[in-house]
């Protein structure tokens, strides 16, 4: 019952940084983590993604860091994934160790040990900064040599500095796994998505992993920092506010396609999360659309 710790650079020898290429069908990867930084520049998908105990959708062009020990994962959504070599994106590896060893011969690298603490969170870059991130990522795909590690260290100088970011995880997230357990969290995170419309109880999502309702509970807690209910209800509220986004539908439609029995607890478990109401939500959405 963990995420799965994954061996990324033992290939690439005594090198500080490696470079993934993906480009397939849907990403494949299990929930996961591992030593290593994590950068990864989607693109072109859109999905599902799990990083820490935040759960939210992606969409093409997001760049994201996991920092060391983080577990993630990413899904690509089913009528995407029909799509010809759909799932593409650029992910660079660190040792943020390594990094910080070697740079320490140079300067002071205070900041640099405050910002990877804070990478452990997971990050998300947005506007100017990811657009100049994304251009060095594709300058480092090209590049050989001392040019190689200049433009790695403009990334990370970037990374660093960037005021355009949000933190992902909860200040309080912290990976607890265990090394014994087997039950993998995105099996579970994949039940959810394709039950999230109706109700779901503790007994049956307990019964389909294969444990008692008390072990479920520890398990899901301990791995997430959070119960089971809890995250059904971010499933369901992430999955109204894409309904809002792309369709026409009333506030009650959408409740009821979302998996809530009553619209007064849709709105209480949407302001809740959100911080507004779903009308709030829509008008607001309304405006900046009319505006724009």
């Amino acid at each position: 019952m963990k995420p799965i710790f994954a061996k990324v650079m033992e290939t690439v020898g005594e090198d500080l940084f490696a470079v993934r290429v993906t480009q397939q069908q849907a990403f494949s990867t299990d929930y996961h983590f591992h030593k290593e930084c994590q950068l990864t520049y989607i693109v072109q998908s859109q999905g599902k993604r799990l990083i820490g105990d935040h759960f939210d959708y992606f969409i093409s062009e997001e760049l994201t860091l996991t920092g060391t020990e983080l577990p993630h994962v990413w899904f690509t959504d089913v009528i995407e994934s029909e799509k010809e070599h759909h799932a593409h994106s650029i992910a660079l590896f660190f040792d943020p160790d390594r990094l910080v060893e070697i740079l320490s011969s140079f300067h002071d690298t205070e900041k640099l040990q405050a910002f990877l603490l804070l990478s452990k969170r997971g990050i998300r870059y947005e506007g100017k900064c990811k657009e100049q991130i994304k251009k060095l990522l594709y300058k480092l795909l090209d590049a050989q040599g001392l040019k190689r590690i200049i433009i790695f260290l403009q990334i990370i100088e970037k990374l660093q500095d960037a005021s355009e970011k949000n933190v992902l995880c909860h200040i309080d997230y912290s990976n607890i796994h265990f090394p014994n357990n087997a039950l993998k969290i995105d099996k579970i995170v994949q039940y959810v998505l394709t039950n999230y419309s109706r109700e779901i109880s503790l007994e049956e999502i307990a019964l389909a992993m294969n444990l008692s309702k008390n072990a479920f509970c520890r398990y899901f807690k301990a791995q997430t920092q959070k119960t089971f209910v809890q995250f059904v209800n971010e499933v369901r509220i992430m999955q109204a506010c894409k309904l809002i986004v792309e369709n026409q539908l009333s506030i009650h439609r959408v409740a009821y396609d979302c998996g809530f029995n009553s619209l007064s607890n849709f709105n209480r478990v949407f302001k809740t999360i959100k911080n507004q109401t779903p009308s709030e939500f829509k008008n607001a959405l309304y405006k900046a659309t009319t505006t724009s």
